[in-house]
Parts: structure tokens; C-alpha cells; sequence
């Protein structure tokens, strides 16, 4: 797996171990929906090492049992941490997280590339989506310790609990409505929405071919309901200069983001109220045909990412209202919205998007 990818999970129970060059310990975090825990014993650790359906496994080489079919039906997200049992950063080195099954067979390996002076690292996630699990490679490395990590999701330690936001990476569900300032600690002048899918392989009569499925991400930008700007694969850049498209990707080819849009919020003329992020499958290939596909918000300064949410559930529909950036009392704050659509290109979006402004 590469950073960002989405897998589905086809059997319940799995288990998640990690090597490295260094001692180190590893934890879950069982989460809702809004990315906090419900109680205390949502954090699964070396003191604790039992939660519903998650088991800490000790001796040979850390690793952690999740029996995914017995985790409470409120939980929607199983987030695993890996953290250096002593001083230091991981400082180059990788960790490699390898999830297997029952029987010790290896689905899935993921090397957590990118790692400088952090000591503790959001490495994977298990994601339910209805009946479903996803398991998605997350890689994000956390600039404090530990106990700052999981006060931030909502467990007490040492007497204190963090305020009722998480600073980090964010799964964001359809609807989820927050400030940029709650999922970064400081202000955020420059945002990137990237855009990742893989190509499809489809059976023909010389065997499997790859299909080319073009998706597209667009901006279009709003002064109050009316539209003044978009930004895509024909105009990469805003009039103002302050919105970039980083160009079209015609097949999904590659790892990681496929399209990127960077905005520049700090330079962003007043007059614009709101920024909405759409996708459309310009060939008309609809979204049930679409492997892996997900977008994403980054902190454009540091590459952070910020917040994501996958395109998955398929569906005969060709385009999707993804998310907006929007002003309020001065502050930008950041809209999950997740609502298909017909369109195979932005201006198709536009009627579409009214609703949502």
C-alpha cells in the first residue's frame, strides 16, 4: 500500500503488526463518527490492552487483534498508532505496518515513509462505511507526543482532556461542518485539495485491459450565491492568480493525489465568500467503476494533510459535490458535503452546486 490508498476488507478478523529498527509500542483508538472516543476504554494500550472487538498482543513483535464483525456499531473508525518506546524521532527511519489474517496470511504492507523528528505516528485506519471495512494507509506523523494525540481524541490523561477538537488528520462524513482553525492549530493560509483514484482493469476478449477512467477536480468560486471563477483542467489558474490546478491526469496512473488544487486563502480577494471542490468522470464512467478513489485537504505550507474522505459507495452517478471552504465571522471553515451528481464536466456542476452555497 502507498500513503492514501483505500483497501476493502473482505474477512473480519485481522491483525496489524509493526516492525522497525526501533523499540516501539503500539495502540488503537476506537472513535465515532466525529473522531473522539466514547469513553476511556476506546484507547487500547499496554496498561489497557483489551477494548471491544481490539486486543493488544504481547511478546515477539507488537501487533494488535481486531475482531472487526465485534466492534460496536457506533464505532466508525479504529485508528492505529505506533509511537517510539523511547527519546528521539524516527528521523528517516521506516516502520512497516503489515496486516494479516486469522491464519497468519499477509493481505496488505504499508512502509510509513516521510518520518522525521516525530515520535509517534497515526499509521493506519479501518473505516466503516455501512456493513463494510476499509482499511486506509494514513502515515501521519504527529509533531507532540503521545498523550497529546489521544487527548485530542478525548481521553483523559493525567487529569486533563483537550478541547473537543482533534488537531491532525480528520475523516470527515457527509455533512461534517468545521472550522480550518479546529484541525490546525494555527491559521491556515494555503490549502491543497488533491484528488487520487486507480485505473480500472476490465475483462475484454484478449483478456483484462486497463480502462482509462479521466476524473476531474474543479473550483469554482463564489461571491455570495453568484459564480465568478472556476478552476480546472482547461483554466489552471484563477484570474486573481490565488487558485492553481496542478494539471489533468487522463487515466489515474500513479500513487497518491492525482490532481491537485492549491488556494491561497490569504490572498484570496474579500469579495469571495466560498471556494467548492467538485469531481466529474469526464468519459461518463460512473463512480461504481472507480477503484481507490478519495480526496483530500492538506495544510499547503507544511504538506500536513488535514482532513479526507473516500469517494467510495459507488453508484450510477458521473460527478460529486465533494467539499467547500467557506467564510464565516472572518474565519474559513471547511464542509464535508459528499453529494453525487450528473456531470462530466464543471459547468454541468454549477446548477447542481446552488444548494449547497
Amino acid at each position: 500500500m502507498t500513503k492514501g490508498r483505500v483497501e476493502p476488507l473482505t474477512v473480519d478478523d485481522l491483525v496489524v503488526a509493526v516492525r522497525h529498527s526501533a523499540p516501539v509500542d503500539l495502540s488503537a483508538l476506537l472513535l465515532t463518527a466525529a473522531g473522539r472516543v466514547r469513553d476511556a476504554k476506546d484507547f487500547v494500550f499496554y496498561n489497557q490492552p483489551d477494548g471491544a472487538g481490539v486486543r493488544l498482543m504481547h511478546g515477539g513483535q507488537p501487533g494488535i487483534a481486531l475482531a472487526l464483525a465485534a466492534i460496536p456499531p457506533d464505532v466508525a473508525h479504529v485508528r492505529i498508532v505506533v509511537s517510539l518506546d523511547g527519546p528521539g524521532g524516527f528521523d528517516g527511519a521506516v516502520p512497516e505496518v503489515r496486516v494479516s489474517d486469522a491464519t497468519g496470511n499477509t493481505r496488505y504492507e504499508y512502509a510509513v515513509e516521510g518520518l522525521h523528528d516525530e515520535s509517534v505516528v497515526i499509521a493506519v485506519d479501518f473505516d466503516r462505511d455501512g456493513p463494510r471495512w476499509y482499511l486506509r494507509a494514513v502515515g501521519h506523523g504527529y509533531p507532540a507526543d503521545l498523550g497529546e494525540l489521544v487527548r485530542g481524541h478525548g481521553v483523559e490523561v493525567g487529569g486533563q482532556t483537550m478541547p473537543d477538537v482533534y488537531h491532525g488528520t480528520t475523516v470527515l462524513d457527509p455533512g461534517q461542518d468545521l472550522a480550518l482553525s479546529d484541525i490546525r492549530k494555527s491559521e491556515l493560509s494555503l490549502v491543497k485539495m488533491a484528488l487520487g483514484w486507480d485505473p480500472v482493469r476490465v475483462q475484454g476478449p484478449k483478456g483484462l485491459r486497463e480502462l482509462e477512467i479521466d476524473l476531474d477536480a474543479s473550483a469554482l468560486l463564489y461571491v455570495g450565491d453568484q459564480l465568478v471563477d472556476t478552476v480546472y483542467y482547461q483554466q489552471l489558474t484563477s484570474k486573481d492568480g490565488h487558485i492553481r490546478h496542478s494539471g489533468d491526469n487522463l487515466t489515474g496512473e500513479g500513487t497518491g493525489d492525482n490532481e491537485v488544487i492549491s488556494v491561497d486563502l490569504a490572498r484570496l480577494p474579500s469579495a469571495v465568500t466560498a471556494v467548492v471542490f467538485v469531481i466529474t468522470s469526464y468519459a461518463g464512467h460512473t463512480f461504481e467503476r472507480i477503484n481507490n478513489a478519495f480526496w483530500r485537504l492538506v495544510d499547503g505550507a507544511g504538506n500536513a494533510e488535514l482532513a479526507r474522505s473516500n469517494l467510495r459507495g459507488g453508484g450510477a452517478h458521473t460527478g460529486m459535490v465533494v467539499a467547500k471552504v467557506y467564510r464565516e465571522g472572518g474565519a474559513w471553515r471547511l464542509q464535508s458535503i459528499g453529494q453525487p451528481i450528473q456531470a462530466g464536466h464543471p459547468v454541468e456542476t454549477i446548477s447542481q452546486v446552488a444548494s449547497y452555497l
